[in-house]
Parts: structure tokens; sequence; C-alpha cells
């Protein structure tokens, strides 16, 4: 159902998005060892990957890197999700074991696979290897799936932080039969903690597959709608759904969500209803933000002071404080890295029009 809220794994369920998955398919069969898939909240980069994953006839890992941020970044939960993932693996390509059983620190059962998180001879790099020889014995690609992949530069094992960025470097250089992709919703957050430009990373310099995920345009976005609700057998009237479509601007999570509701309470009133609890929700993420001024900046710019004097103007005033150059930069540079504001011609601009919306209202 296209109106269904959680991320899609099946094509039928995917609206729109061939040349997303044509181009990921690409990437599997000729191209680098990493792939970069990128775009903003929302934007519908989970289901393209899920999909990708489940249409494809090739072995791969997942790996949702927004579950350390609710369970903590810690080694033994990324040995559990792979453990998790390895017991997936063995349903469908139960030969993989036989490598698997040369590994120490893993156990292998009736119906489970279990990494131990404790024995230092075991790293996840050994378990990478011998899936890439299994994948080469077998003429397969492994494909290891990383979403919301930043997260992960806060990973901590042992004594320290692990470096995640090593481990894709060594698979990059080492590992043939092996191909990775990671996602992102903060793209710059996700390209400073891959390096690709800094001299001092361990991915510095690697070549690399990119896509990036956009916004339906309006005739699409319109489209979506009326084939939801013909699913639904609803028909809201043509004035209700260009509404919300000029109201969200084509992110296929919000006008899912207006779907979802209105399918269930129809009426014009579904509108302002899916439009608040959109902009809670929104309001709750920018009071997540690690600074006050990071949220007021984002006001300013939505209510209009889209040039840097006048945003630094208004952050001013309504904080009580003057700030620096350096600051308003390192504020406005902050909010484009996690993906909440462009700049285009020296304006900026709220890129989700409900956050745009949350933050009037701070």
């Amino acid at each position: 159902m296209l109106f269904d809220p959680r991320p899609k794994t099946s094509k039928e369920e995917l609206y729109d998005r061939e040349a997303e998955l044509g181009a990921l398919s690409g990437f599997a069969k000729t191209g680098s060892p990493l792939m970069v898939l990128l775009g903003i909240r929302r934007i519908g980069k989970t289901s393209v990957l899920r999909v990708f994953l489940n249409e494809v006839d090739l072995p791969h890992i997942y790996i949702d890197a927004r579950v350390f941020e609710e369970q903590g970044f810690r080694k033994d939960l990324l040995y559990k999700i792979v453990s998790a993932e390895l017991n997936k693996l063995r349903g469908r390509w139960a030969t993989v074991l036989e490598y698997l059983r040369a590994l120490e620190g893993i156990e292998i059962g009736p119906t489970t696979v279990r990494l131990n998180w404790r024995e230092k001879k075991l790293t996840i790099i050994d378990v990478f290897e011998k899936l890439d020889e299994w994948a080469r014995d077998n003429g397969r690609t492994l494909i290891v799936a990383i979403d919301e992949a930043q997260l992960l530069r806060y990973l901590r094992g042992g004594k320290g932080r692990i470096d995640f960025t090593k481990i894709l470097s060594y698979c990059y250089d080492n590992l043939r039969n092996t191909k990775f992709i990671v996602t992102g919703s903060e793209m710059g957050v996700l390209s400073d903690f891959l390096g690709f430009d800094n001299p001092g990373s361990w991915l510095y310099g690697r070549i690399r597959d990119e896509l990036v995920v956009s916004r339906f345009d309006r005739d699409k976005s319109i489209d979506f709608l009326e084939k939801g609700f013909t699913e639904c057998g609803k028909k809201p009237p043509r004035s209700v759904v260009e509404e919300i479509v000029d109201r969200v601007d084509g992110i296929p999570g919000w006008l899912t969500y207006f779907g979802y509701k209105y399918c269930r309470n129809p009426g014009r009133e579904a509108i302002r209803e899916v439009l608040e609890e959109a902009k809670a929700l929104a309001l709750s993420e920018i009071r997540k933000l690690p600074s006050k001024y990071y949220a007021y900046a984002l006001k300013a710019i939505a209510m209009g002071y889209t040039r840097w004097k006048s945003i630094k103007q208004a952050i001013e005033v309504w904080t009580g404080h003057q700030l620096t150059n350096a600051q308003v930069s390192r504020i406005l540079g902050a909010l484009q890295k996690l993906s909440l504001v462009g700049k285009a011609e020296n304006e900026y601009r709220v890129l989700d029009p409900v956050i745009a919306e949350a933050a009037k209202e701070l």
C-alpha cells in the first residue's frame, strides 16, 4: 500500500523510484566498492534501499544505525546486529556457514549464529573477509548496507571510539566481492564522517558512486496521492489534494502521512490535523538541536530573513546576545550539514516546509 507509513519493502509498494533502483542495480554490477545514497529526512532513502535489497538476487547485510541512537553506541550492539543479519543470510544462503565456522569467537547452532563480541580475536573485518571468500567462491557480490551511517561516528568499544571508516577503508581495498551502500539524511555530517576530501581520513580520495533521492515534483505528488486514495477507496476533492501538495512540497514522507490519515478520517479537517501533528513532530526535532542559536537561525530563515546579515540580526534580537561573524557562519554551516538548510545565490532556505512552519512558532 502506498500509504503504509512504514518503509517500503517491495517494488509494488514503491512509487516512481525506477531510476534510483536502476542506479543501485548498475552499481551492484559494475560500480565502485562504495555507494553513497543521499537525501533529506522523509524523502524515502530507506524505502529505496530496502526495496533494492529485497528485489536484487544478491546476499546482503543491512545495518540500521538508528538503533545505536536508541540503544547506545556500543560494540556489543554492533555484533548483535551483525549476528541477526547472519541468521537471515543463512536462511537463503546456507553454505555461508561453512566459511563462518572457521572463525574463532563465532557460535553456530542449529538455528542461530552469534558473534562473541568479548572474543578479542574476532573482528567485524574477520566476518566480512569470510563472507567475501564465500561470495567469491559462489560467484556472488555481497552487499553491506548501512542506513544513516553518519551515526557510526559515535560507535565505541573497549577503551575508545571505533573508527568505522577504517573498517570501510580496509574492505574497500581488500574485499573484491563486497560492496557497501551507506545512506545519510545529514548529508554534510555524513560527508565529514566519511572524509573523502580529508587527507587525515582512512577514506581520503576513494572513488565512490553517489545517488541523491529527490522530492516528487507537483504532478508526481498529485499522482502519488490519487493512486494511494484509489487503493484505500477514497476520492478527496482535487482542491484538498492540491492544497496538501503545495504545503509539503513533494516530500514523500509527509504525503504518505497525509494519505494515511485521510483514508481513516476523510475531510478537509485532515489537512489541518496532519499539518499540526507534522509540525509538532518537526518542532520536537528542532528542539533536539545542539543550541538555541540553531533553532533561531531556522526561525529567521523560515520567516523570510534569507540573507546572512539579516539572519544574524534576527538571532541577536531574539536571543539578546551579539554574535561574531564566525559564530553565525558556524551555525549556518552546521544547519547545512544537517540538511535542514540549503543555500543558493547567497540566500538560505529551510529544505522541509513543515520544519519551516514549525520553526516560525519558536
